[in-house]
């Protein structure tokens, strides 16, 4: 009885090392998925995704540059809403185009809803807010704690988001 009791006792200790040291393992890979900062993310993304050649070469005329949190004004401008909380921000657009295109990568504060900032990021989304142009797609997705904001043609917005998305893979 007692070898049956002291083997079973063994299996649940051996259980309980392998079980811990595996989630460790996955904490560790999942947090390291997206080092960097924003705009470093960004430039990741624009390098993998698979874009046509125009808009890759009108990226040489893209802005790229962080959300100004302490502007109200300019914050609602660029992601629609001040309502969510990040620690870190890009917002990528052209200077000056008739295409209706943006990115923004923020990267939420630790206590932060990811789901509930997506929700609050898609509601607040216009895809019209430039003059006579208005983007076919807008899409809202998330790798860990920063959501990408992409308004722009479907393929675009595809592209780009596919190439973020394996970036946490």
């Amino acid at each position: 009885m007692k070898k049956i009791l002291v083997l079973f006792m063994t299996g649940v200790m051996l259980a309980g090392v392998l079980a811990g040291c595996g989630k460790k393992a996955t904490e560790e890979n999942k947090a390291a998925n997206l080092e960097g900062t924003c705009s470093e993310i960004l430039e990741k993304v624009y390098e993998t995704a698979e874009l046509d050649a125009d808009f890759r070469e009108s990226l040489q005329y893209y802005e790229n540059t962080a959300i100004p949190s302490d502007d109200e004004e300019m914050e609602s401008y660029m992601i629609g809403t001040n309502e969510v909380d990040y620690t870190d921000s890009v917002y990528s657009a052209p200077m000056m185009s008739s295409i209706a295109y943006q990115c923004v990568l923020l990267r939420l504060e630790a206590d932060e809803d990811v789901e509930a900032a997506k929700q609050t990021l898609l509601a607040a989304a216009d895809p019209r807010k430039w003059i006579c142009v208005e983007a076919e797609s807008v899409q809202v997705e998330s790798v860990d704690d920063v959501v990408m904001v992409i308004m722009a043609n479907e393929e675009t917005a595809n592209a780009m988001v596919a190439a973020f998305k394996a970036l946490g893979e």
